[in-house]
């Protein structure tokens, strides 16, 4: 999946001239925590999050507290703004907030802005990634970290004319194994649960306790 299928395309921006009162009031009826800010060309040169903007403000008690929410943002907007283009890959995405501990990531082309996503975004696209959404049930198996496992456990899960709504590759504690997780359009997988188990692979989940359940 790429950026341009889940980012927000009516980004709501400002410019460096805005006040942070302004700002702070734009932020607060539009709902959003992250304010990108942009020249005459659409071109993005800082943003500012309701954090930032709080944390740079004085206490209301303070004396010049007014003073300081008139001046401009571009005063304490983020510079350095980390970008990504519509046909970049969530997972990629995903991946530069992770380690920049960012919360969103504003989209251009052409050197214009043309969107933002943010964690909330990526989350709602993980839910649907993995099939969480819809009605199924979950199964993990541990097999032996080489090609051809996921055909293999897929084609016992195809002979049992069972959906798979979607399916993931995880590490296991053990370097020699790995885990594929199948969301399945079943309630009842105790067949398909023991047709696996008989190809000598190991059910992770559900367990044997809920199997009983």
């Amino acid at each position: 999946m790429r950026l341009n299928e889940i980012m927000i395309k009516d980004v709501i921006t400002s410019t460096p001239g805005t006040t942070i009162k302004t700002a702070l009031t734009i932020m607060e009826e539009k709902r959003i925590r992250h304010l990108p800010i942009v020249n005459e060309l659409d071109e993005i040169i800082g943003i500012v999050s309701d954090r930032d903007l709080r944390d740079a403000s004085p206490s209301r008690f303070e004396k010049d507290c007014n003073q300081h929410l008139e001046k401009p943002i571009k005063n304490v907007m983020i510079t350095d703004v980390l970008t990504a283009f519509p046909n970049d890959f969530v997972e990629e995405a995903s991946n530069i907030m992770t380690e920049n501990q960012i919360s969103c990531l504003p989209i251009e082309d052409d050197g214009k802005l043309i969107g933002i996503i943010t964690e909330t975004d990526l989350l709602h696209t993980l839910v649907k990634l993995t099939g969480a959404d819809l009605p199924s049930s979950r199964l993990e198996v541990e097999v032996d970290n080489k090609s051809g496992m996921l055909a293999s456990v897929a084609q016992i899960i195809k002979e049992h004319h069972l959906n798979i709504h979607s399916a993931l590759v995880y590490p296991s504690f053990k370097d020699d194994k790995k885990v594929l997780v199948f969301r399945i359009q079943a309630m009842n997988i105790r067949p398909v649960t023991e047709a696996i188990k008989k190809q000598g692979y190991k059910v992770v989940w559900p367990t044997n306790l809920e199997m009983k359940v």
